[in-house]
């Protein structure tokens, strides 16, 4: 739709669109009283249950992207640590989607606290639309500076070539400081390339904001969910952050699934070899 986009005109009660098809009429975010959604982020609201103080918290970002390393990592993370969740993101132009869990429905894009280790975690079980990544990523660093975060990690994947990589982990950072700090725990920085989605333009955003640290580190990762490059992010997050999460349930799981792509790969080949001799044999003709 934003690429049909003509005009916008702005009043106090609504935002209104002038498109090739005609009038749109997108009406201001109601959510709750504190929230100051308008028409620059097309309605994305940071909602929570009750009002928490975050200063000096570090926040762990994780949204899909190569291998969903990035939510599989968040989501785990706040599975072991046993996170509570404070809150979730809406916006009028998500997917209808929603999760479900033991029966009852979630919000795909939720907020958790762990007051222990001051730690929020922000994850995402649903792809951001393009058209959003701007403006989601904006209004998410606006919501960082309300809350006072001091500290940015975001968990993603990136796709490299050759076994010998399996475990490197590369960074990104925000500013020099932020560098500084990936080069103190020896993670690889990425010299020249290109990186895409809310990370990135995240990253881009708090780059002149030297108040905090703002980096991405990115496991090596493959097309399809790779548990065992976020295993691998999440024991470079335990050193960062002196942490203690377990990672062989994920290992594991990442053996499962790699039996299972065996096991199909395998009877795929037995099905096309059967294919081959079924062809050879004599024809019917009705």
């Amino acid at each position: 739709m934003a690429g049909f986009f003509w005009h916008r005109f702005i009043n106090k009660k609504r935002v209104i669109y002038l498109t090739k098809n005609g009038w749109i009429f997108m009406k201001k975010c109601k959510c709750h009283e504190s929230c100051k959604c308008n028409e620059v982020n097309k309605n994305i609201c940071f909602v929570e249950r009750e009002k928490q103080n975050l200063k000096g918290y570090t926040l762990i970002e994780g949204f899909p992207g190569m291998g969903l390393v990035g939510t599989i990592s968040a989501k785990y993370l706040t599975e072991q640590l046993k996170f509570e969740e404070i809150g979730h993101i809406e916006c009028d132009f998500f997917s209808p989607v929603i999760r479900v869990h033991h029966g009852l429905p979630m919000y795909p894009s939720r907020i958790y606290i762990n007051k222990k280790h001051k730690l929020v975690v922000l994850l995402s079980e649903q792809i951001i639309p393009s058209t959003l990544i701007n403006d989601l990523s904006k209004e998410t660093i606006n919501w960082i500076n309300k809350k006072g975060i001091t500290k940015v990690i975001s968990l993603a994947g990136i796709k490299t070539e050759g076994k010998e990589r399996r475990e490197k982990i590369y960074g990104i950072a925000a500013n020099e400081d932020s560098l500084k700090e990936l080069q103190k725990y020896n993670i690889e920085i990425i010299d020249e390339g290109l990186t895409t989605g809310v990370t990135a333009m995240m990253l881009l955003g708090m780059r002149k904001q030297h108040k905090f640290k703002a980096y991405s580190l990115l496991g090596t990762a493959s097309t399809a969910a790779d548990y065992m490059a976020s295993a691998e992010l999440l024991k470079t997050l335990n050193k960062i952050l002196g942490l203690n999460i377990d990672v062989k349930p994920l290992i594991q799981e990442a053996k499962k699934t790699q039996e299972m792509l065996l096991k199909h790969l395998g009877d795929l080949k037995k099905t096309e070899e059967n294919t081959e001799e079924f062809e050879k044999g004599p024809q019917m003709y009705t």
